[in-house]
């Protein structure tokens, strides 16, 4: 099989202060790319849609190597390295022009009758358009608990946070996470690892709660919890070095 690609020119507008591509962009870029392949192959977002199906994303692992500057191009690479019933696992690489890996990621998704709202098992017809590629970027996903103390302020859902699936897209659950994250990190430390389990989705008009904690068992490691009315939608978990 081989890896579906595309390439990104690093704008100003995705960087930090420092010049530096924001980490969750790089996961924005590589979800953008998975539209793209799916594209390619005719089962894209507007096939699944008047079939009224549609994929909800589970999971997120990444690992950070070295994030590019703007201006610099960067290439992700993507691949399906499986189906299991509802589930489908998807991989991810980023990469500079001299083929140096900067970042990684594995994510689960789940495939769903949107009107229901329910899993269903992946239809052969949409399983047969993708071949798969037995190479996985980590062996499983963190374990993520809600073990957590509230720090952080209400927010309300807006127009600008709905994909095109009518949900909060899931980029904006990390920069929420992000937003949590101490000053002092922030200038002396990178973002290493990142993983998110999404448990619920946020619509519009939700007023999220975000909570924070040090992990006493791993310095540098934040655990970190998006809720609304006390039900809780998804948990993370960032390492930085």
């Amino acid at each position: 099989m081989t890896k579906f690609m595309k390439e990104f020119l690093v704008p100003y507008f995705d960087t930090d202060p420092k010049g530096t591509l924001r980490p969750e962009i790089v996961l924005s870029y590589m979800a953008e790319t998975s539209s793209w392949h799916s594209d390619s192959l005719g089962v894209g977002h507007k096939l699944l849609n008047a079939k009224g199906y549609g994929w909800m994303l589970n999971r997120w692992e990444a690992e950070f190597f070295m994030l590019p500057q703007a201006k610099e191009r960067v290439v992700i690479r993507t691949w399906t390295s499986s189906f299991d019933r509802f589930y489908a696992a998807r991989e991810f690489t980023m990469e500079d022009e001299n083929s140096s890996l900067l970042a990684k990621a594995s994510t689960r998704w789940i495939f769903l009758d949107m009107k229901k709202k329910r899993p269903i098992r992946i239809p052969g017809e949409i399983q047969e358009k993708y071949s798969f590629l037995n190479e996985h970027c980590f062996e499983g996903y963190t374990e993520l608990k809600p073990l957590y103390v509230s720090e952080g302020s209400a927010i309300t859902t807006r127009k600008s946070d709905i994909d095109n699936n009518n949900h909060v897209n899931n980029i904006r659950y990390i920069e929420w996470m992000l937003e949590q994250i101490p000053e002092d990190v922030l200038g002396s430390r990178s973002l290493k690892k990142l993983a998110v389990n999404y448990k619920k989705e946020v619509l519009l008009g939700d007023t999220i709660s975000t909570s924070i904690a040090a992990d006493p068992e791993n310095e540098g490691r934040f655990l970190h919890l998006i809720s609304v009315d006390g039900e809780n939608n998804a948990l993370g978990m960032t390492e930085w070095k």
